[in-house]
């Protein structure tokens, strides 16, 4: 769905705020003689970890509490975050870029829908503000009056919507205006010379016929504020979303129960778990049913399909309520490396090895890792399975 994704913004603190890219390595293309920054993905939170977990930071904070508190740069990281991780998830997006800075023409965020050969090529802009006070309608006013002119003359084409993104959101007044765009259109007509004509450019602009019959014809509904709540709420669905705000209350739902016929996703480690239990029968083990009347290996396999599942429960916390399973993934990595020399012992059986593993692995310690809140005692003998099930290890061929 997604071509291209190199989403970055810049936002204002003040009028005179000066542009400040988050990122790495910078290419730069020249499109109308105006030069065009795409920036690397967003630098990583510094502390992320502490972050994570509230240490030394006053986490948690309520989100919009957390917005406040940003510095100017920081804002301007968390909507580039949000703009180049949330957006696609969406919609289809060709490509995102960064317009913000000397010359923008008024165009901090572009989100492009089509390709450059398409014509006429879909766009949104999204103009990100961070004052100390709700956004009224006499800044805003200068922005929207950048747009009126520039499509006028033909630099860009009007955009299919145009976000103010904020973090304290919009006076009620500019609100009202946002509601009713015929409303919009008048105050801006009225007003031009007062909060227009000297805020677009370097030169004044006047409010001359032609341009007067743009504003007139222009669809001023496409003006639109984005609510600082569902700006958050939608930030959430991001990978990024939890070193800015931390994780620590996060409700874990019970383990999932294991299914009663074994399913795909198991079959490695049931194959381990079949091959120890044949070790110790001296026997040919394929199914359940070969050591049914051995209760000991029944509840052995039992459990351990019990505990598989219970890991299985923790990976889908990290997926579903904190976006990103690679939390899992790094916490699966600590019990590899921590129980290595556990589970490559020789000269020991296939069952012996597991059960040092697993008693090894409930005393293994996991340092700030985001998930260690949340792992129960079930999760870390799971996490053995979940290794045998990846091929990490094999029970009886250290």
């Amino acid at each position: 769905m997604i071509s291209r994704i190199g989403a970055h913004c810049i936002c204002r603190a003040s009028p005179d705020c000066s542009s400040v890219p988050f990122g790495g390595d910078v290419t730069k293309t020249t499109v109308k003689q105006k030069t065009i920054e795409k920036l690397s993905a967003p630098t990583p939170w510094s502390n992320a970890n502490a972050r994570l977990l509230g240490l030394g930071v006053g986490l948690p904070v309520q989100p919009l509490d957390r917005l406040a508190q940003f510095s100017p740069k920081e804002f301007e990281r968390f909507t580039l975050e949000w703009a180049s991780d949330y957006l696609p998830k969406i919609q289809e997006v060709y490509e995102a870029q960064q317009r913000g800075g000397a010359g923008d023409k008024g165009r901090d965020v572009i989100v492009w829908f089509d390709p450059p050969s398409a014509k006429p090529r879909r766009w949104s802009l999204y103009q990100c503000k961070h004052y100390e006070t709700r956004l009224g309608v006499a800044t805003a006013a200068a922005e929207i009056g950048k747009v009126l002119y520039y499509t006028h003359i033909g630099d860009y084409t009007p955009p299919k919507e145009y976000w103010f993104v904020t973090h304290l959101g919009m006076t009620s007044d500019f609100q009202d205006l946002l509601d009713d765009p015929s409303r919009l259109r008048e105050y801006i007509l009225a007003n031009w010379n007062e909060r227009c004509a000297n805020k677009i450019g370097k030169q004044k602009v006047p409010l001359d016929e032609a341009l007067k019959q743009h504003v007139g014809t222009f669809n001023f509904s496409i003006f639109r504020a984005k609510q600082p709540l569902d700006l958050i709420k939608e930030h959430s669905k991001t990978r990024y979303h939890l070193t800015v705000f931390g994780a620590p209350l996060i409700e874990r739902p019970p383990p999932p129960t294991p299914p009663s016929a074994v399913a795909a996703g198991e079959t490695e480690y049931v194959t381990q778990l079949y091959e120890v239990i044949g070790e110790a029968l001296s026997a040919r083990i394929a199914s359940t049913a070969d050591f049914a009347n051995h209760p000991n290996y029944a509840r052995l396999f039992d459990r351990s399909r019990i505990t598989f599942y219970c890991a299985e429960g923790l990976k889908e916390l990290a997926r579903d309520q904190m976006a990103d399973s690679a939390y899992f993934n790094t916490l699966l990595d600590e019990f590899t490396n921590g129980l290595f020399y556990n589970y490559t012992v020789a000269g020991i059986t296939g069952l012996q090895r597991l059960s040092a593993t697993v008693q090894a692995a409930q005393a293994l310690q996991l340092g700030n890792h985001l998930l260690v809140p949340h792992v129960l005692a079930n999760d870390r003998e799971g996490m053995c399975h979940q290794m045998a099930n990846e091929r990490r290890l094999n029970w009886c061929k250290p």
